[in-house]
């Protein structure tokens, strides 16, 4: 039999993605609902707030709701066309104005500056690893002095033992979300050689190598991760 690795955000996976997501992401809206709340500290008057993979555009609705007191762009950017499509789709019903970009956040064209808070939500475990430290780079060079960028990821275990451990919850917290066995098998084929993973203590070396000297954790469930960097 053969196994392919075929997963993209197409337009069967946009028109389920909220639905799609909180079954396979434990505790997502917490997530969001933390990042919300977190963003407090950071968003700042006449600056500008980015969003690395869109979406559905849910981080960036989140922040304007929560900060609506305050004047900021909103910008989002994402591979996928059906995903900007759907991202422009919700801001739109929501009555929220966004610049929702279709393109590589790595391409020299697409320029992070004045930022004051960047997200990237369960977004760089999907490029290749070769590629992140130069997209770290580029998030720190355009976030201002004191702004924040915060990370969400699915992460290996530190070592093999933590890793099976987390994976064995991980799958039984999906058989509790309503998924089947066969639906978890057939996901966990279709990202292999997509999904790239990296540890908890890699992604934090990362952040480090590309200039944020404040590091933390904000959010842990077994192998998703949340973390905040201040440059």
């Amino acid at each position: 039999m053969k196994i392919a690795s075929d997963w993209k955000f197409n337009q069967n996976i946009t028109s389920t993605f909220d639905t799609h997501v909180r079954k396979h992401v434990p505790l997502y809206d917490e997530i969001h609902s933390l990042i919300s709340s977190t963003s407090h500290w950071f968003v700042e008057e006449e600056t500008n707030v980015y969003d690395i993979g869109t979406s559905t555009g849910e981080f960036l609705k989140n922040i304007k709701e929560y900060s609506s007191n305050k004047k900021f762009e909103l910008i989002g950017i994402d591979s996928s066309i059906e995903m900007v499509k759907k991202a422009k789709l919700n801001l739109k019903e929501h009555d929220i104005q966004a610049n929702i970009i279709h393109g590589d956040v790595l391409e020299s064209s697409f320029k992070i500056e004045n930022a004051s808070l960047i997200a990237s939500i369960l977004t760089n475990q999907f490029i290749s690893i070769h590629k992140r430290e130069a997209l770290l780079r580029k998030i720190y060079e355009g976030l201002n002095k004191g702004s924040a960028y915060i990370i969400v990821e699915k992460i290996k275990g530190n070592n093999s033992f933590f890793n099976d451990m987390w994976i064995e919850l991980y799958h039984e917290k999906k058989l509790e979300n309503g998924l089947t066995e066969q639906q978890i098998m057939n996901k966990s084929r279709a990202i292999r050689g997509v999904l790239k993973p990296l540890s908890l203590n890699d992604n934090i070396l990362l952040l480090r190598n590309a200039g944020f000297k404040d590091v933390d954790v904000f959010f842990k469930w077994c192998n998703f991760v949340g973390i905040i960097a201040v440059k």
